[in-house]
């Protein structure tokens, strides 16, 4: 009984809404008054305190010269007077003129005279706000004229505190940039779920919106909506309604978004957070990329044995003493000219064993699973190489060294939108270990390597090097800029 679920979900849902017709039955082209929407019934019913009443000014099963807009504005009101007497007094109602765009384009008259009533209510009878939407038709030159007419008769009318909130549908791969000029333009906000996926080709998300909004020096939401969970939410959601990860490509949180991360969107959004003090924000955090410490030459032995702990968990033996005989293998490795992936588990695990540490049963079994399909990676490995060896060839010299530039041209095209910015540039230093000027194949090995052993089930060269790049080398960039930012 509706008791019931009142009692189990009614803090949950004191935020929720329905959506409601204003009528449910037409007869004669004229909306009727009987029976009560049948979604208000279910706002009773299930004790959902706020509503989104729905009308339309331009409904072609209606007519108009019988049934004209001081009409439409009567019964809208009763539905409200309705919520407030048998659902609650202090109910959220937005009224969403869903039809706004076109009855504005033909009969914008009634949309002036359904505004001016809800904005001349007296102020304790006034609602929430009132919504829009658009399925893609009109370009954002009329919705930002529209939305400014609609929101300069609220001020006027003193309804300066109510809701002016839009919802655009896809259609011609504008909508995002609509949004923001009906936002420009007067909006309040923005109606929609958190990705992209709805009716029809989907609809604006408030992901996208506010990420565009922060880019744009927007500090509020910033400081009122948690950004860095935003992006997470996006794709957790997308993948409970689709059962699949967002389309790879899709901006903001596509799994080749973070493909783009220099000199684009989102170190303009860490960027403009320091700039405006506000703290705590997270570049990697919100990319969903995990900040590692990198085991090198230039490693501590603190730095190894913090990097032993987080792997394998407290031991007896991970000691100072071990950690430091674990730096001086890397650098008799690196005297003698070999160059061994260390950031990995089984790669780490490899270098204690060297060091004469005893290997732990859950180290034995890191190294087993990487080495069982060692030669599978060593086959990829060998095709990248391949291609490699095309683009060492660009320069006339097969000597195993790329320039930065075939480097950008043959790999990391796909990853980077510009050879030439300067972060793309400070990027490619990052990866640039003995500061020669060019990329070695034994650099670039490095971080094949390790991408084979932390994923080893890719399933062809391309996934190996995707995720190399997304995984291994733009986290490493990340770290390599942030350092040079600190420095200057």
């Amino acid at each position: 009984g509706s008791s019931g679920i009142n009692a189990e979900y009614g803090e949950a849902l004191s935020g929720a809404f329905a959506f409601s017709e204003a009528w449910d039955d037409i007869k004669d082209q004229i909306p009727q008054e009987d029976p009560i929407p049948i979604g208000m019934r279910k706002c009773k019913q299930f004790g959902v305190p706020n509503v989104i009443i729905e009308i339309d000014l331009a409904y072609y099963k209606v007519d108009y010269e019988k049934f004209d807009a001081t009409d439409v504005c009567q019964l809208a009101k009763q539905r409200i007077d309705w919520m407030r007497e048998n659902v609650s007094k202090d109910s959220l109602i937005l009224l969403n003129i869903r039809d706004l765009a076109v009855a504005m384009a033909k009969y914008p008259g009634r949309v002036w005279q359904v505004v001016n009533f809800f904005s001349t209510l007296p102020p304790e009878e006034r609602i929430f706000g009132i919504i829009f939407e658009d399925l893609g038709n009109y370009d954002k030159d009329h919705l930002g004229g529209w939305t400014k007419a609609v929101r300069n008769e609220m001020i006027r009318c003193g309804w300066e505190d109510g809701q002016l909130l839009v919802h655009l549908h896809e259609q011609w791969g504008l909508m995002h940039g609509n949004v923001l000029e009906i936002l420009a333009m007067g909006g309040t906000g923005i109606w929609c779920g958190v990705c992209t996926e709805g009716a029809a080709m989907g609809h604006a998300d408030s992901c996208t919106t506010i990420i565009n909004l922060i880019r744009m020096g927007n500090t509020k939401v910033l400081e009122s909506v948690n950004c860095k969970y935003l992006r997470e939410a996006a794709i957790n959601v997308t993948r409970i309604v689709t059962t699949e990860s967002p389309y790879e490509k899709q901006p903001i949180y596509g799994e080749r978004a973070t493909d783009m991360v220099f000199g684009s969107v989102f170190q303009e959004i860490s960027d403009k957070a320091s700039f405006n003090g506000l703290t705590g924000f997270d570049l990697n955090e919100f990319l969903g990329l995990k900040s590692v410490m990198r085991i090198s030459n230039m490693a501590s032995p603190e730095m190894i044995l913090a990097k032993l702990t987080s792997e394998f968990g407290e031991e007896q033996q991970f000691t100072f003493e071990i950690a430091q005989q674990m730096k001086d293998v890397i650098l008799s490795n690196d005297k003698a000219g070999r160059k061994e992936e260390y950031n990995s588990p089984s790669g780490l695990a490899m270098l204690f064993d060297q060091a004469g540490g005893r290997v732990t049963p859950t180290m034995a079994q890191t190294i087993t699973s990487a080495n069982q399909n060692k030669p599978y990676i060593e086959k990829l490995i060998k095709e990248v190489k391949e291609k490699w060896d095309f683009w060492d060839m660009k320069d006339g010299v097969a000597d195993d060294n790329i320039t930065f530039e075939n480097f950008y041209n043959g790999f990391m095209a796909p990853y980077f939108g510009c050879y030439r910015c300067e972060d793309s540039q400070a990027g490619l230093k990052a990866l640039d270990m003995d500061f020669d000027g060019s990329i070695s194949w034994t650099e670039f090995k490095y971080f094949l390597i390790w991408a084979g052993r932390q994923y080893p089930d890719v399933k062809n060269m391309q996934e190996l090097l995707d995720v190399t790049f997304r995984h291994g080398l733009i986290p490493a960039m990340i770290d390599e800029l942030d350092l040079i930012r600190k420095k200057s």
